[in-house]
């Protein structure tokens, strides 16, 4: 079926053959070039722009799904990290409270930082591998922005570094125990449901 045209109307893709469709082609390509600032930010911009809104060191189970929608929207690829990501929100560990009937506080801010380091510490210390929450944290880390040598400065400032670093410790075992009774109800899950699959119909 052919579309009709209106009468002394042109198809569109003819009016770009012409030399005056050709110069406007060009000039609205020139015109945009030479506006670099409206240029749309590349994809890792976009999804740096998104870390760099949210503190990992506390953020909430509703700021970790805010943040992993946010991501994904930006285009970042659902990776292994994402999804460790996405066990630790609200949504998820809601609907595995309502499985297990255990009580969850999405409004309780979480430490991810210090969860993923005591992670990698354990792991290392029974002889495991740490891989995943070593990627996780990298994951977490901030984009990394030049700053100038400033060595004078930079002592002072580790010593008050220990103190929260010491507090934040106590809270990261809690929430690591948290995890590791998240990660023994879903292998019970699986379980189950390898067991219902294997009965007889």
């Amino acid at each position: 079926m052919q579309n009709e045209l209106a009468s002394g109307q042109s198809p569109v893709f003819m009016s770009v053959r012409t030399e005056s469709g050709k110069a406007r082609v060009r000039a609205a390509v020139a015109g945009f070039q030479s506006r670099p600032g409206q240029v749309q930010p590349s994809i890792p911009d976009k999804i740096a722009a998104v870390k760099a809104r949210f503190d990992t060191r506390s953020i909430t189970g509703h700021g970790i799904d805010e943040m992993f929608d946010a991501l994904v929207q930006a285009g970042q690829p659902v990776t292994a990290p994402m999804l460790l990501l996405n066990s630790m929100g609200e949504k998820f560990r809601s609907h595995l409270a309502g499985i297990t009937g255990t009580a969850f506080d999405g409004s309780k801010p979480i430490d991810l930082v210090a969860v993923a380091q005591l992670q990698i510490h354990r792991a290392r210390k029974q002889g495991g591998s740490s891989a995943g929450w070593e990627t996780f944290l990298a994951f977490l880390a901030p984009p990394q922005q030049p700053q100038p040598p400033a060595q004078a400065q930079a002592q002072p400032q580790t010593q008050p570094a220990a103190q929260p670093a010491a507090q934040a410790a106590p809270q990261a075992v809690s929430q690591t125990a948290t995890l590791a009774e998240t990660s023994n109800t879903l292998e019970h899950i699986a379980r189950l449901a390898q067991q219902a699959q294997s009965r007889p119909h």
